[in-house]
């Protein structure tokens, strides 16, 4: 027999996220009642973290959260240990895989095991790793085991319990043929037949280099051959937004493969990707060299890439160290990455604080940027980040039932002010998660996480930035938004967050989103920043809150209005004629650039040269204030981690005579929009006594007197 958790001596000291963790950090409960699921849990059971880097992709969560939804009534209104130990049992059951075992062991009676049908696919010299999952249906505690080739592991499962060994079957040989799997309880013996189909394999090398320096350079790589996903040993694979696998590497890879592989290597939106197919030899070495050229530098120009909105810990299997965030952060060719600090989902846990240094993390280098925010989130009121901050702004969370923090107050106003004291900047995290941002459907639901204290924070001067892009947010509706905070004579700079959970191999699983977004790399929508001189934190977020950025996930945009670049101000003349400079390219096919003036799309021009290059020109007379963009559509395209292709400039102002714009109907939308938040809050929100909510109450009236008063001035 080997150990408990039949791994490998080097795998076995993977720290480990376990359904009890995950229960804390997704599910509402009390510390206490955590403990008592952990003891529960015990440490006999394989870890979650264990069995995604033992199984990879032949575990399947996706019935997890469906389980416990079916026991979350029972473990809501009586959180015994009987119920606790049902709901942990209970989520095992639904685990499912091709490399997933579930026995039943009854009185008086043979074991019995089932499995997914179809063959277990997997490469000559692969390591075989099984999951056994034991439910004991007896009243009186089992003996249980499983075997196969030789190698063995056992446990005892307590009564009406469930139990779970991860068996190490070793390396297998070429060939098609039946695995015999020996499963043995209280003596009992029975044998399920395994079928396997192991494909004759050989060694792929692949180096990546720089094409102009010659250096090896970390890219993201997506690797499949015959019999699936392809990856090195100990890398885990994730799923990015249309379900293809992908890891990172550093400088290049090895790994196990069989028959024709095809390869595809990409490093951020500044280089071509390069695919290429290749035939590995059985029992042989196969080297590659792929060389990345950049199609753009805007590194040269001054601008910086960042994404706001990252997460090492959120929800996930997968136990990370800041080592990983730093490999994705040079994959990605990012040179600003700001993780956050937060609580997970309806959790009262936070995650990632021991990251926190008020700094950058010492992996920073003179190109990158690696450090710790924080995500501050009420589900009401919405979600924001906070980066550049010197100390956290606690709470940091409000309206989490079982943290110290229960109640919907103070307002996110505050913490906002809070951050900015801490030398930060502020933004809201995606805005907008469904389709419209008619009132109605804004405000049909209370705790949608989407940014319904938005317009408040932006009246009264609290934040900096909107997150226009993220991978749950619909970006075209986030823009919509926020033209109309635009046009009520506020500033605020686009940003994009991508809000990536680094730990989640395949995000469709374990939170029941039903989208991979989340387990897409970080960077794949971000933004550019214009930095004066050197790159540090402080210089690219007072890039940020002056305006000086674009959004994208794939095209690089420029503006000039009267040769002036974006984040600019213009004070001109009523009657002044404006000339309008605008050029777009993309290494993913473009549709077409818009120039947007006021929220409206005045003039467009399509892509040329297979949708890579778009430019246009414009003369605008000035009548009014107004400010002035450029926008970026495209088609949905597997290399554009996004629901389409879009990118967006922060706004070119232009000031005419001295006044503000400020547009009737759309600070008549924000008075209703807040008399709307208002009425909410007095029905939903969470609250120790009358005198707190009257304190966040006038907060929100505070910022809507601000657009009562744009609502009169836009109308005469």
């Amino acid at each position: 027999m080997t150990s408990v958790s039949g791994l490998p001596s080097d795998a076995a000291g993977v720290r480990g996220i376990t359904f009890a963790t995950w229960l804390h950090d997704t599910v509402p409960m009390p510390d206490a009642i955590a403990g008592r699921l952990r003891a529960l849990e015990g440490d006999v059971s394989p870890t979650l973290s264990e069995l995604r880097a033992a199984l990879g992709f032949g575990l399947d969560l996706s019935d997890v959260w469906a389980a416990y939804e079916g026991r979350a009534a029972d473990f809501m209104r009586s959180q015994e240990d009987a119920s606790l130990a049902a709901l942990l049992d209970a989520l095992w059951r639904a685990v499912r895989g091709t490399r997933v075992v579930q026995a039943r062991i009854s009185a008086g009676g043979d074991p019995q095991a089932a499995r997914e049908r179809g063959p277990i696919a997997l490469r000559e010299g692969e390591r075989l790793a099984l999951l056994v999952v034991a439910s004991n249906e007896t009243d009186a505690d089992a003996e249980f085991s499983a075997e196969a080739r030789g190698e063995g592991i056992g446990m005892a499962v307590a009564r009406r319990r469930a139990g779970a060994l991860l068996l190490d079957a070793g390396p297998l040989p070429a060939g098609s043929y039946l695995l015999p799997l020996m499963l043995v309880a209280n003596g009992r013996v029975t044998t399920l037949d395994l079928p396997i189909e192991c494909a004759a394999s050989g060694t792929l090398t692949v180096r990546i280099v720089d094409d102009a320096s010659g250096e090896p350079v970390a890219a993201r790589v997506y690797c499949a051959d015959d019999a699936g996903p392809v990856a090195p040993a100990g890398v885990t694979l994730r799923r990015d937004r249309h379900g293809n696998a992908w890891f990172h590497a550093e400088g290049g890879f090895e790994a196990t493969a069989a028959g024709r592989a095809r390869v595809r290597v990409v490093r951020g939106i500044e280089y071509e990707p390069v695919e290429l197919g290749v035939s590995v030899r059985s029992e042989a070495l196969t080297a590659e060299d792929v060389r990345l050229r950049r199609w753009s530098h805007m590194e040269a120009d001054g601008w910086r890439s960042g994404d706001v909105h990252v997460h090492l810990h959120y929800g996930g299997e997968l136990a990370l160290t800041p080592e990983d965030a730093a490999l994705a952060q040079r994959a990605e060719d990012l040179h600003v990455l700001h993780m956050m600090v937060a609580n997970c989902n309806d959790g009262a846990r936070v995650l990632d604080r021991e990251f926190f240094a008020g700094a950058p993390h010492a992996l920073s280098d003179g190109e990158h940027i690696l450090q710790w925010g924080e995500e501050f989130r009420n589900a009401l009121y919405g979600h924001m980040c906070l980066f550049g901050i010197d100390a956290l702004a606690e709470p940091i969370c409000t309206g989490v039932a079982f943290s110290a923090h229960p109640h919907d107050s103070p307002a996110n106003a505050a913490i906002a002010a809070s951050a900015r004291a801490a030398g930060g900047t502020v933004s809201y995290a995606h805005p907008v998660l469904e389709d419209s941002i008619d009132l109605d459907r804004m405000f049909s639901v209370a705790r949608t996480v989407e940014a319904k204290e938005l317009p408040v924070d932006a009246a009264l001067g609290r934040i900096d930035a909107v997150d226009i892009m993220s991978y749950p947010g619909k970006d075209m509706d986030t823009a919509r938004l926020w033209y109309r905070l635009l046009n009520c004579g506020l500033r605020l700079a686009a940003t994009a967050g991508t809000d990536t959970f680094m730990n989640m191999d395949d995000s469709s699983e374990l939170l029941a989103m039903h989208s991979r977004c989340f387990s897409s790399p970080p960077g794949g929508a971000r933004v550019f920043v214009r930095v004066d001189g050197g790159l540090t934190t402080g210089a690219w977020c007072a890039g940020v809150r002056r305006g000086e950025t674009f959004v994208t996930n794939a095209p690089m945009l420029d503006l000039r209005v009267n040769g002036r670049g974006i984040g600019s101000e213009l004070r001109v003349r009523a009657g002044d004629a404006l000339r309008v400079e605008a050029s777009a390219g993309s290494y993913a096919p473009m549709e077409r650039i818009e120039l947007v003036i006021n929220g409206e799309a005045v003039a467009s021009a399509d892509a040329t040269d297979g949708g890579r290059y778009a430019r246009l020109t414009h003369e605008v007379v000035t009548r009014e204030s107004c400010w002035v963009a450029l926008r970026a559509m495209g088609p949905v395209h597997d290399l554009v981690l996004g629901d389409a292709l879009f990118a967006h400039t922060s706004p070119i102002y232009v000031t005419v005579d001295g006044a503000p714009v400020a547009r009737a109907e759309d600070a008549a939308y924000f008075v209703e929009w807040i008399e709307r938040l208002i009425a909410m809050t007095r029905a939903e929100g969470r609250f120790v006594s009358e005198a707190q909510m009257d304190d966040v109450l006038a907060v929100f009236r505070e910022g809507q007197a601000y657009y009562r008063a744009r609502a009169r001035q836009g109308a005469r």
